[in-house]
């Protein structure tokens, strides 16, 4: 498509509204076509997954049965997989304001802070770019400033060109 005029220009608009709603078509097509053969295979999911949890279940319960076989090595490989014991540790949090400020207020107070409070510290870019350049400068940023190109198809259009 050679573009020579700015009717050109609106002769392309109108066919990228056309191909843009051609893809969406399409995407909706796939969309509804890929939750179809879901529903349709829904039960075998259903059923293979029930049949997966039972397996693990009953994997689970034999190696807790027999948890001193994992004394010295955490964990067994096998030909069709490894199964093994991982040590993991946390702590819960409390969510509430008021508890979570009690334990920052209590870490600090045992002398825990540095290891065990995080402090984020990042530029606000938006306050930045408010500043006068010479502030920048003082800052060694410099301001840059783009112009950039915009398409904007209106596809609502297509209905009153029909």
């Amino acid at each position: 498509m050679q573009i020579n005029s700015f009717s050109d220009v609106d002769v392309a608009l109108k066919r990228l509204c056309e191909v843009s709603v051609g893809i969406e078509k399409i995407n909706g097509e796939v969309t509804l076509e890929c939750n179809r053969i879901k529903e349709a295979r829904k039960s075998e999911v259903e059923r293979l997954e029930s049949e997966k949890n039972f397996i693990e279940q009953q994997i689970t319960i034999f190696c807790e049965n027999n948890k001193a076989e994992f004394a010295e090595k955490r964990s067994k490989e096998f030909t069709f997989g490894e199964i093994g014991y991982r040590i993991s540790k946390s702590v819960s949090i409390p969510r509430v304001k008021a508890k979570l400020e009690s334990l920052i207020s209590s870490i600090k107070a045992f002398g825990l802070a540095k290891e065990c409070i995080t402090y984020s510290e990042v530029p606000n870019k938006e306050a930045l770019a408010e500043l006068k350049d010479e502030d920048l400068v003082k800052l060694g940023l410099k301001r840059v400033v783009k112009d950039n190109f915009r398409i904007v198809p209106k596809i609502e259009s297509l209905e009153v060109g029909k």
